[in-house]
């Protein structure tokens, strides 16, 4: 079982569990990430479905995929995702940004459970972080 990621969760943050990103864009991810880890996440990065599926899901609270321009194999990943044993169990949110508004009905349609609209405050990115993991521990 993989254990809590928490080199970059500062001293003094209550830890909450781990958290995978997939984004293309590095600056995104490096900027999603320190959000999370000032929440008391820790976070796994990955870019493709090959590098998500070398994580092991055990102690994941929630995946957060791109599907923003350029990201097209999101929603097969997706599938994937749901298919597997622990991807049934483990939310996944995904980041839309205003031109792919329109993939979002894709993206639930293909197993994810929630979204959010760039560009989005911290505040409510975490609160939906949050509630999916709550929605989770309650079933």
């Amino acid at each position: 079982m993989q254990k809590l990621f928490e080199a970059y969760i500062p001293a003094g943050v209550k830890k909450v569990g781990n958290i995978i990103i997939s984004f293309n864009n590095d600056e995104v991810s490096n900027k999603i990430s320190h959000c999370l880890q000032l929440n008391g996440f820790g976070v796994y990065t990955c870019k493709t479905f090959a590098e998500l599926m070398e994580i092991e899901h055990e102690d994941v609270k929630c995946i957060v995929v791109d599907i923003t321009k350029g990201h097209r194999s999101t929603f097969h990943a997706i599938e994937l995702i749901k298919q597997l044993p622990l991807g049934a169990i483990i939310p996944l949110l995904v980041v839309a940004d205003g031109e792919s508004t329109t993939n979002v009905v894709r993206a639930l349609n293909s197993g994810a459970n929630d979204y959010i609209i760039h560009p989005y405050s911290d505040k409510d990115f975490i609160a939906r972080i949050k509630k999916m993991i709550s929605t989770r521990a309650e079933n």
